[in-house]
């Protein structure tokens, strides 16, 4: 039971949602017809909370996977690749900007990481990168950091 990767996984969104709960009514509940800062957040922790003590009973119950079986044949290498590109990402995200730092992401996910054709990498990283960019800049009106093309995006 103790290894029990469900039962784990189950009491790890448990003390999310509680943390949730708990930052929700330190932000504010307010009331029903005027809800305050907290109210989304406090009623969400309560849904994972909710869904996290179904995760816990039916691991209880049915039991669920040992624990070393998540990790087996986890490629680490590929991992610790994701993460240092992520890293770089987040970097330079502000100083070279979305657009060029989305593309050189994606590209280098698609053509080292987890290869794919060439062809394929370059439309998916274009098509994702401009249609994300689209989608927060023109219909969001959320601002990206524009970093090297600033002239030119103006």
């Amino acid at each position: 039971m103790i290894r029990n990767s469900e039962l784990w996984g189950g009491l790890f969104w448990l003390a999310i949602g509680a943390f949730v709960i708990w930052a929700g009514r330190d932000m504010g509940l307010g009331r029903l017809h005027q809800p305050g800062s907290g109210f989304a957040f406090y009623w969400i922790g309560i849904l994972m909370c909710a869904l996290a003590l179904g995760v816990i009973g039916q691991a209880l119950v049915s039991g669920g996977p040992p624990l070393a079986s998540l990790w087996a044949g986890t490629r680490w290498p590929k991992v610790l690749a994701v993460i240092g590109l992520l890293l770089v990402y987040g970097v330079g995200f502000e100083a070279i900007g979305f657009i060029p730092c989305t593309l050189a992401l994606l590209l280098a996910l698609m053509w080292f990481v987890d290869p794919v054709d060439w062809r394929l990498a370059i439309v998916v990283a274009v098509v994702a990168t401009f249609g994300v960019w689209a989608a927060l800049t023109k219909w969001l009106k959320i601002q990206l950091p524009a970093g090297l093309l600033a002239d030119i995006l103006g």
